[in-house]
């Protein structure tokens, strides 16, 4: 990870939460995102690249929409000029997996992590978010 460069794309991963609606209306995020953000980079250090985008992107198993967290991540690198016009998610950008690419996903997901500390972060109850 590079210090730098989480630190250049932290205004546009505050953006992304809003872009990916990880934040509702009110300007919230649920804290269980933080700790899918930090269970996606575990993943990839640990795992591989391209599973753990597949395992993310099934949001049925989560409680809650673990594919905005992927979305959020590709409009970091999309914004920062790193996708090239061919590529239309987070998937079709490591398809040729490298571990330049795997580092850019690394520092944007760190980046966004550190973004949903700026939002209030609440828990989500059965019927609703609270504090």
């Amino acid at each position: 990870m590079n210090k730098s460069v989480i630190n250049d794309e932290l205004a546009v991963a505050y953006d992304a939460v809003k872009e990916a609606q990880i934040a509702n209306e009110k300007g919230e995020v649920n804290k269980t995102y933080r700790g899918q953000v930090t269970s996606f980079g575990a993943a990839v250090l640990m795992g591989s690249l391209l599973p753990s985008i597949a395992f993310f992107s099934d949001s049925k198993k989560s409680s809650v929409d673990r594919t905005k967290i992927l979305e959020a991540i590709f409009y970091i690198l999309k914004q920062k000029g790193k996708i090239k016009q061919h590529e239309k998610d987070l998937f079709e950008y490591a398809k040729t997996e490298s571990d330049e690419k795997k580092e850019e996903i690394l520092n944007a997901a760190t980046a966004l992590k550190l973004a949903m500390n700026l939002y209030h972060l609440t828990e989500e109850t059965e019927n609703e978010i609270s504090v």
